[in-house]
């Protein structure tokens, strides 16, 4: 990755500890922290409780909230706090990923660092580091090395967020679980992450965390004795030595619910540069999942996916055994698949290779079978069944896209891990699920959900299907949303294999499409309602619509077309007449062109824009 510009200035205001507040606003002001230490009988919260309020464009997104840290084995750094020095610094730039939903990501930020100390014995002292960012905000606990810490383990993370009330929130609960609205107080606990939210004013926002690389995963929850205040749930304690800092806790902030999605960049710049010296080998692209395990049925795969322009293809679970048996082993391919000779044929037709393992085989035999992968000429691991949460999990999962990375092996991350942002460091690890995707068959009110909470902190394996039956989207609505839904290793076509209806004229859509971009702009949207997207490929754009199980009208604004240019859109939509036709049609458009889509029930549209 290569950084564009970059200007960090630092400068640091000491204090005698009698200043209670602080506050750092956003480059272009129109967000702003506020920090300060309670006053006796303030709050219900002992003297000195550090708190911290957030607003957007002069209104408050949360109100004054709680933060501090219970430790295990010693007193809770939470209250009797004083302000000891203020650290303030300020980043100006951008940065080019390998690859991403844009090109280019601004990196631009305020920071203030607020060191505190006890006023009672023993004295210790900690840091809380906050940024306020245009998009949004973020901050992190940071204990230095000092005397009689010398081991760290936090218990509990009391960070609040106490929100305006009637405040609303997209609640999710299991990786794979689907989306409700509610008002803020009727969260139950573990409620995932990221937490998509609007005030009752019109702000939204998604709360998520970043660079939990030694921390445990956090969940949340409604403090219903406080009204409409959230706290930090830890899966399992966080555990340090010669000093801790924990993850980042971080909101994204904007008038429109698109803005979430247009700037959820925000979670890469909480995490470090790529630390891949070379990064050539790692390629982006579609996958199509083989599901006869045989060499014949690889052939036939392999061949359909030349001719269709897909990139990769999957051998997924019984490849090598059955899944969660610690016979199964995964060097050795089942009887009546030749692997070897089949990745030899995919490389002379430029097919890629991904392999499927379970937990327990990359637990048994990463160091043994990954140098193997990379001899046999295989392109990436799918590890599945993987466990996720408390710290060493964490921290397991992250050794393991590092490990992969020293044999050239991308990585897509099944079941219940979500991204934190760790794809920048290592962007060989191309996507994770963490999703209700489709193989649950959602109907078409989650998929329009999707974009607005989940994708609002990163790729997510989907899996999209198009023939399968069971299904409860249109054709359309199905066509689309490889667009809508950002996975640089984007499957096709999950279950189908590749004699199975694939004539059908509009998926000429998916031929060569690009899972990665240039330029991402939502156009139009409401959560849980429709959405509209335009991708940039080089000159080349990709649009997708969708709406939820209602019928309707929607415009397609062609604004973000470069002035001055006709272009050729070639548009996908569902037949009026007919409910197993997609109808094509090309036209001639511009930037100053609004086409309207009458949107069928689950229906949906996609145009490639040349």
């Amino acid at each position: 990755m290569r950084l564009i510009f970059c200007l960090l200035l630092l400068f640091t205001v000491s204090y005698s500890g009698q200043l209670k507040s602080q506050t750092v606003n956003s480059p272009d002001g129109a967000i702003r922290i506020d920090f300060s230490l309670t006053e006796q009988s303030k709050r219900n919260y002992p003297e000195g409780t550090p708190m911290y309020a957030v607003s957007y464009k002069g209104e408050p997104f949360l109100l004054p909230s709680r933060l501090g840290l219970d430790l295990l084995g010693t007193a809770e750094m939470k209250s009797f706090l004083k302000i000891e020095n203020v650290l303030r610094s300020e980043k100006r730039g951008a940065w080019r990923p390998l690859y991403g939903e844009r090109s280019e990501y601004p990196d631009n930020y305020n920071e203030m660092t607020v060191v505190l100390k006890e006023t009672l014995s023993p004295h210790r002292q900690f840091k809380i580091v906050f940024r306020a960012y245009n998009e949004g905000i973020a901050f992190r606990y940071e204990i230095p090395a000092q005397k009689g810490l010398e081991k760290v383990v936090v218990s509990r993370e009391l960070t609040e967020f106490v929100f305006p009330q009637y405040t609303s929130v997209w609640q999710s609960y299991g990786h794979e679980g689907k989306y409700f609205k509610v008002y803020v107080n009727e969260i139950q606990p573990n409620c995932e992450l990221p937490l998509t939210c609007v005030t009752e004013k019109g702000t939204f926002g998604a709360i998520f965390e970043a660079g939990n690389s030694h921390y445990p995963r956090a969940y949340v929850k409604s403090l219903q004795s406080r009204g409409t205040s959230l706290g930090i749930s830890l899966r399992g304690e966080a555990k340090g030595s010669e000093g801790m800092t924990t993850a980042w806790r971080a909101i994204t902030l904007a008038e429109k619910p698109g803005g979430l999605i247009e700037q959820n960049y925000l979670i890469l710049n909480l995490n470090d540069s790529c630390r891949l010296a070379d990064t050539s080998w790692i390629k982006p692209g579609t996958v199509m999942r083989e599901i006869g395990l045989n060499t014949e049925a690889s052939f036939k795969l392999i061949d359909f996916c030349a001719r269709k322009g897909i990139d990769n293809i999957l051998y997924d679970g019984l490849w090598y055994g059955p899944d969660k048996d610690i016979k199964s082993y995964p060097g050795t391919p089942k009887p009546g698949l030749d692997l070897q000779a089949a990745i030899r044929y995919a490389k002379e037709k430029g097919i890629g290779v991904f392999l499927y393992l379970d937990k327990i085989a990359v637990e048994r035999y990463a160091d043994e079978v990954f140098p193997l992968y990379e001899k046999w000429g295989v392109k990436g691991i799918k590890p599945g069944f993987v466990s996720t949460g408390n710290q060493e999990w964490q921290e397991w999962i992250e050794a393991t896209v590092k490990k992969a990375a020293e044999y050239h092996l991308m990585v897509n991350i099944h079941d219940a891990y979500r991204p934190t942002g760790f794809s920048r460091t290592y962007p060989n690890l191309v996507t994770q699920e963490g999703i209700h995707g489709n193989e649950q068959q959602p109907n078409a009110d989650h998929d329009a959900m999707l974009p607005f909470t989940r994708f609002t902190i990163g790729a997510g394996d989907y899996t999209p299907g198009y023939l399968r039956v069971g299904l409860q989207s249109t054709w359309a609505h199905r066509l689309a949303l490889p667009v809508l839904f950002y996975s640089p290793a984007q499957f096709l076509f999950w279950r189908e294999r590749p004699e199975a209806g694939h004539d059908r004229p509009e998926l000429k859509y998916w031929e060569h499409i690009p899972t990665v971009w240039d330029d991402t702009k939502v156009i139009d949207g409401a959560i849980g309602e429709y959405i509209i997207m335009a991708r940039r490929s080089g000159a080349m754009w990709y649009v997708g619509g969708i709406t939820n199980t209602n019928a309707r009208s929607v415009v397609l604004n062609c604004s973000f077309l470069t002035p001055g240019k006709q272009y050729k859109a070639t548009i996908y939509t569902d037949d009026v007449l007919s409910d197993d036709k997609v109808t094509i049609e090309t036209k001639s458009v511009s930037c100053k062109d609004k086409l309207t889509f009458n949107l069928k029930s689950s229906g949906g549209f996609a145009l490639k824009i040349e």
